[in-house]
């Protein structure tokens, strides 16, 4: 008895749409979701000249964004220089001053109204609060808005790197599923 071949149906030429379809939704899901997600990481707003005690979580590298375009308990804020704006950084537990460096990449953003770039880094070695403080050296200086954060550049790296994956992913596998079932249905006739 010779086995029984089954001629693939047409539904899988949609599957394979399906599939590529889903694939750029989820895509553009995902990235959405990562780039909100990673820019809610900066979350703590200092306006400058002044100072603030900031809450930190954990233990790690964090970035200082100067947001040239701001809102901070609704009112809007536009600094187009920062220049001579002296910083410091210290631990209310422990009064140790947190070493402010350049950072290791430039990272900007522009989403909900806020528009910033990266200008120091730091790590902190134990959560806590710490106190920011920010003055000009001068008294010409215009009110500013820094904002810190934890893993902003990393998470949208990530988020990036999965995107490309599903959208790929996606392509190969509706590529697959096609050229599976038309080789499968011309085989048959």
């Amino acid at each position: 008895m010779a086995p029984v071949v089954v001629k693939p149906s047409k539904i899988f030429y949609g599957v394979s749409v399906f599939v590529f379809i889903a694939g750029v939704v989820l895509f553009f899901v995902v990235l959405l979701f990562g780039i909100l997600s990673s820019f809610n990481n900066v979350g703590h707003q200092v306006v400058v000249p002044g100072s603030g005690i900031i809450e930190l979580d954990e233990a790690g590298n964090y970035n200082i964004f100067h947001e040239y375009r701001s809102i901070v308990d609704g009112k809007v804020y536009s600094s187009n220089s920062i220049n001579g704006l002296v910083y410091a950084l210290r631990n209310v537990k422990t009064g140790e001053f947190i070493t402010l460096t350049n950072p290791e990449s430039n990272m900007n953003y522009s989403i909900n109204g806020r528009e910033g770039r990266s200008i120091f880094e730091f790590n902190i070695d134990e959560p806590g609060r710490y106190e920011f403080e920010a003055w000009y050296e001068t008294e010409n200086g215009e009110e500013a808005v820094l904002a810190i954060g934890k893993g902003f550049g990393a998470n949208l790296f990530v988020t990036i790197i999965l995107c490309f994956g599903i959208l790929f992913g996606s392509i190969v596998i509706s590529i697959l599923i096609f050229l599976i079932t038309f080789f499968k249905r011309r085989n048959f006739n």
